[in-house]
């Protein structure tokens, strides 16, 4: 690359099209599946390997799409005010609509390739009321040499679920003619090392608003152990539209309801569950290091401590607004803000209660479904088979499949399936 510069490669680019120089996958060409079933085998509880699947899916269906892609300008002009423009490299057009794509041929530059794609993509979005973030396709084409910028691919194909993908140019002659642009698909080690440091139980927020039961539409009664049908529809309908607002605020983590046995006292008959991942409660270290270390040592702490509790504020204010608009006017509620990774592990609130209406959002939702289609292919393919549904939204919204995927699937947890069975006295809490 450091033979031909930016504009040699841009103009070549732009006369030779994408088809003519984006290179096959051999991983997504192979017709071998990208993670094998053993049918003799159980579902693999690694998070990791779930959340590459679902991208490895995402950036297939996005490779085999903007390879055949045509541009439809070069070099546009996007102004910004009156004084100031900015300069989109290549705009065009795909199977799945637009795109964009941005180059960056030297190294010093590729820091701020992504804060610019996602400028030039959010300025054409502009154009068009009410697209989404995933309406236009942003394409970069960088060595990825800076591990920054890597880190950055991560998030914003996983947590802001955004349309991105990257190729790494390389040439196989001197010529300029050479060139070919390669996917570029994240390690092992690399979604190991994202989910390490993102999800975990300390991470997660928790908000729990409790309410009374309200006659002729949700109470305690049971029938044979269970609750009555009316109950279960109604407080269902309550957790569907708090995981709405949870995806319309873009939060990775599931709802559900809880209602205690008949037998159980407790002042408040029903709760509302409200969990999702707090990126405040774990700091990437050599980033945080290098902010903090230019920091006044007595605002170190308030860095970190504002916003986890303004994240916290944010949950809060979704289960109150789930309750406001769902449940009887002026209906009230107690809320509290428990520690996660004690209920999940604590039979007083996990068996000695009816849980149901989970809901699963964000990154979760597709890991967990991931999960649970891996389950299906053991089955499908005469494995191991268990407690699934014909119907596989009964297996999704199923709290007792979804509890035990929160307690052992990946969660960055030191102890082991035996050691948290030695911690229950030899026994499952189920």
């Amino acid at each position: 690359m450091a033979t031909h510069t930016e504009e040699q490669v841009h103009q070549h680019l732009y006369s030779a099209g994408l088809e003519e120089v984006v290179k096959d996958c051999p991983i997504f060409d192979d017709p071998a599946p990208i993670i094998d079933i053993d049918p003799d085998e159980e579902p693999n509880f690694e998070l990791w390997r779930l959340i590459k699947r679902r991208a490895y899916d995402r950036l297939q269906g996005l490779h085999n799409t903007v390879r055949y892609g045509s541009f439809v300008g070069s070099k546009i002009s996007l102004p910004i005010d009156s004084s100031r423009s900015m300069e989109l490299d290549l705009l065009g057009t795909h199977e799945d609509g637009l795109f964009v794509l941005e180059l960056k041929v030297d190294r010093s530059a590729e820091r701020n390739a992504f804060s610019e794609l996602f400028a030039y993509s959010n300025y054409i979005a502009g154009m068009f009321a009410l697209s989404g973030h995933r309406d236009i396709t942003n394409v970069l084409v960088a060595n990825l040499d800076v591990k920054i910028t890597r880190q950055a691919f991560l998030y914003d194909l996983l947590i802001n679920d955004r349309n991105i993908i990257v190729y790494k140019p390389s040439f196989s002659t001197d010529e300029i003619t050479s060139l070919a642009l390669d996917l570029w698909l994240p390690s092992d080690d690399d979604f190991q090392h994202f989910t390490n440091d993102l999800l975990s139980h300390e991470a997660m927020a928790c908000a729990v608003i409790s309410f009374d039961d309200l006659e002729g539409w949700y109470d305690s009664e049971e029938e044979g152990g269970s609750l009555n049908e009316i109950t279960r529809k109604h407080l269902t309908m309550l957790s569907g539209y708090a995981a709405q607002l949870m995806e319309a605020e873009r939060l990775h983590g599931f709802c559900f309801i809880r209602k205690p046995w008949k037998e159980i006292p407790r002042y408040y008959r029903n709760s509302l569950f409200i969990c999702a991942l707090n990126p405040f409660r774990v700091a990437v270290s050599e980033r945080a290091n290098a902010i903090t270390a230019q920091i006044n040592p007595d605002k170190r702490s308030e860095l970190f401590e504002m916003p986890e509790m303004a994240f916290d504020g944010r949950v809060i204010q979704i289960a109150q607004r789930a309750l406001r608009d769902c449940l009887a006017h002026n209906s009230g509620g107690e809320v509290e803000t428990p520690y996660w990774g004690s209920i999940v592990e604590t039979s007083a609130e996990v068996v000695f209660t009816h849980n149901f209406g989970f809901r699963p959002t964000g990154m979760l939702r597709e890991a967990y479904t991931s999960y649970l289609n891996e389950r299906f292919e053991i089955e499908a393919a005469g494995g191991w088979g268990d407690d699934l549904s014909m119907l596989k939204i009964n297996n999704v919204n199923n709290w007792l499949q979804a509890w035990e995927f929160m307690r052992m699937c990946g969660f960055a947890r030191s102890e082991t399936e035996a050691d948290l069975r030695e911690d229950d006295g030899g026994e499952e809490p189920w």
